[in-house]
């Protein structure tokens, strides 16, 4: 399914955002309170806009790689990108020895892995202690309003305009149909707790719809 929507994912983010992902992934970049010379992994990272972030923060004497299981995404992410490092593997059994990254990140992946609880451990794992994993994610819609008009576009905008900007509506529809499996921010914070997360925070943004989990390697 990825690999079927990788030509138009970039656009179709950014329409149904209305612009602000970036936002949303520059705060991601900087939780990981990575600097100059530091190490990240981005898990999930589909076109590597959050890998291309986190390069600059690195710098050139930095590291920062992509990983995804799509090749249609990682084909994109090679050419929007070129000089950063990206690799088809799995975020369950991540390809790298333990300590080997300062920072470790996923944003809007966790709810597509098939053992989340096991995805974060894997970005623990890999993390050199004090290092920071952060996971950048949709949360279920809030009560009130805000979470009633949420749901209804995530029901009824998202697949529409997605599916005709895509060209794949059963991909969107898919999509939209998650929305029952995104968790609450306590849920996200218990599982970061189950995978021995330490330190473990959570921010929400955009009227409490998106948030960032953090948490850190003791």
């Amino acid at each position: 399914m990825f690999d079927r929507i990788a030509r138009r994912y970039d656009l179709v983010n950014t329409v149904l955002s209305a612009g602000i992902d970036g936002g949303w992934r520059r705060r991601a970049a900087r939780e990981t309170g990575l600097g100059p010379g530091g190490a990240a992994l981005d898990i999930a990272c589909g076109s590597g806009k959050l890998t291309a972030k986190l390069a600059r923060i690195a710098g050139p004497r930095g590291r920062a790689v992509g990983l995804d299981f799509s090749p249609a995404m990682l084909a994109i992410a090679r050419h929007d990108h070129p000089g950063l490092e990206f690799l088809e593997a799995d975020a369950l059994n991540l390809p790298f020895d333990d300590g080997t990254f300062d920072a470790t990140t996923i944003a809007f992946g966790l709810r597509n892995l098939s053992d989340p609880v096991r995805g974060l451990r894997e970005m623990l794992r890999v993390l050199k202690p004090g290092g920071r994993a952060v996971v950048l994610e949709f949360v279920r819609p809030p009560r009130g309003p805000v979470g009633s008009a949420y749901r209804l576009y995530l029901r009824t905008v998202l697949p529409a305009v997605g599916g005709a900007l895509s060209g794949q509506p059963a991909a969107y529809r898919y999509l939209s149909d998650t929305v029952d499996s995104y968790r609450t921010p306590a849920e996200l914070q218990k599982m970061a707790a189950q995978a021995a997360w330490s330190k473990i925070g959570f921010r929400a943004l955009a009227a409490g719809t998106v948030g960032i989990l953090s948490g850190m390697r003791a």
